[in-house]
């Protein structure tokens, strides 16, 4: 489960293939509905763009499923996402995320606290281009806290997870997995439940010693 992450970084700090200007403010309660660096692959290249968080499909009737569609678990591809897993992946850019537990949030990150990639899927529906990020059962350290985490892609993978020559489907069992990293967490202040709050005073007394 991911319902609320964090990007204090400018999101091309991810890589140093994309090199656009992208004017970025820290973020330390992303939620559902608003829009987000997501990279894409368009014409060949790595492509940075705002794309708004919760799935929405090109059937869909209205906007409103992608609040239901926000993460999209890894077992269930084959039924929910095969055709657009082919072509329409996607990584979401990001440097932690929230996950509750006895209602008390805490922050997932790494231990220097780099931006990553968490597994996408994107879609366009009318003008509205939407993703949602990818689900794996949880590795040792976030199992403490929830059942599920986010599928963080290791770098080698970002070329052939963004590349619409392979068919996407052939890549869930390799990729699609718990991370295998390093990994820290931090109690996180419960204003992070209204997404309303923002600043590092959602990161609790450890936001206090951010410096971005």
């Amino acid at each position: 489960m991911c319902g609320r992450y964090t990007l204090r970084v400018p999101p091309q700090d991810l890589w140093n293939a994309l090199q656009a200007e992208f004017n970025w403010q820290p973020r330390y309660n992303i939620a559902p509905s608003q829009e987000v660096p997501v990279v894409r692959m368009i014409d060949g290249k790595p492509k940075l763009d705002k794309l708004r968080w919760g799935f929405v499909p090109s059937w869909a009737k209205d906007e409103k499923i992608g609040y239901k569609m926000i993460n999209a678990r890894s077992e269930e591809i084959a039924r929910s996402y095969k055709g657009a897993l082919k072509n329409w992946r996607s990584l979401v850019v990001a440097d932690g995320w929230y996950e509750w537990k006895n209602k008390q949030p805490y922050h997932f990150h790494l231990p220097d606290n780099h931006p990553f990639a968490f597994a996408g899927l994107w879609e366009k529906w009318k003008d509205m281009l939407s993703f949602t990020i990818f689900t794996t059962s949880a590795n040792e350290i976030s199992a403490d806290y929830h059942d599920r985490m986010p599928v963080i892609l290791p770098e080698e993978t970002w070329y052939p997870w963004l590349d619409p020559e392979i068919d996407g489907n052939e890549l869930v069992e390799p990729f699609l997995k718990s991370w295998e990293g390093e990994l820290e967490v931090d109690e996180a202040n419960k204003i992070v439940g209204n997404p309303r709050n923002e600043g590092p005073g959602c990161l609790g007394d450890k936001g206090k010693d951010q410096l971005f």
